[in-house]
């Protein structure tokens, strides 16, 4: 397989990724959070586990398996529960847009790690990003720290489960880069969050009576769970053997795709500040990355002149 054509499938994870927000909601509306997450990734699981199967655990460190096992399986419930228990498609996009601090939180927790020194500019990023947020909760009238709160308070549980989504992805992605020794259990991972989800359905609810599945539903369900496993699938592709540099580049647009996507899937609009929010937080994660990457940056720059 060429670079080029590797790079090419990593950069149509991106595209997939960007889908899950809007359908995962559009199941939800339809037969609730709990059995929208749980049949998600229950098939992602099947589709994974028929593309890799459960690689040799004992050849992966112990301590890795374990810790980002747990990170992993929390941060995939966090996000998808965070989209799911959304109130409307809006407040839906709005969410996805908290879990999308991760790239600038990634940043400062390698720093805290001591994997990067310290740089003003992540610091700068940071301020951009969250600043993006803010504006975006702000609506299209003027600032207001008590609009912004009202607006969070309204479902204080997503919005929550969003930033700690993000948060412990940034973990995840420092503690994969030190310990992983090159191991990408990303079958084994997702059958674990597939047992964790039927076992609390079990002991919460009894064994669960299927809702009935329309047509539409189905396909829906059907969509997101081979995005989400297709995804991940050609991600590792194009970091493997593509560009990755141009892939983690790229992937800082996410957020605008993301809600370009979901917009179009859950049939919204969305305000004008929303757009400049959005924009708020593509800028400030790539400044992080800028900052954190700049000497390799100016050596490429020297050479190109």
């Amino acid at each position: 397989m060429s670079k080029n054509l590797a790079t090419l499938i990593g950069l149509s994870a991106i595209l997939q990724w960007s889908a899950i927000v809007g359908l995962l909601k559009r199941i939800s509306f339809s037969i609730g959070a709990d059995y929208a997450v749980t049949f998600m990734y229950s098939i992602s699981a099947i589709i994974l586990l028929l593309l890799f199967r459960i690689p040799n655990l004992k050849a992966i460190p112990k301590k890795y398996l374990f810790f980002a096992t747990a990170l992993f399986v929390v941060y995939e419930l966090c996000f998808s529960y965070a989209i799911a228990l959304a109130q409307t498609p809006q407040q839906a996009i709005e969410i996805s847009l908290v879990n999308y601090l991760w790239p600038s939180l990634t940043v400062a927790a390698l720093i805290l790690f001591k994997e990067l020194k310290f740089n003003i500019f992540v610091v700068l990023g940071l301020a951009v990003s969250l600043s993006g947020i803010v504006l975006i909760q702000t609506g299209n009238g003027a600032f207001s720290s008590t609009a912004v709160l009202n607006n969070i308070l309204a479902n204080p549980v997503s919005y929550f489960l969003a930033f700690l989504g993000a948060s412990l992805w940034a973990l995840y992605c420092v503690i994969t880069r030190k310990y992983s020794n090159g191991h990408n259990p990303i079958a084994f991972f997702f059958v674990v969050i597939t047992v964790v989800l039927w076992a609390k359905m079990y002991f919460l609810h009894g064994i669960p009576a299927l809702p009935t599945i329309q047509a539409e539903t189905a396909i829906c369900m059907l969509m997101v769970s081979f995005v989400t496993a297709l995804g991940y699938a050609a991600w590792n592709i194009g970091i493997i053997k593509g560009n990755i540099t141009l892939l983690v580049t790229l992937s800082y647009f996410s957020p605008l795709v993301s809600s370009v996507f979901s917009m179009l899937i859950l049939q919204t609009s969305l305000a004008p500040s929303f757009w400049h929010g959005a924009i708020l937080v593509t800028v400030g994660s790539f400044i992080c990355w800028i900052s954190t990457n700049w000497p390799h940056l100016k050596e490429k720059i020297r050479h190109a002149q």
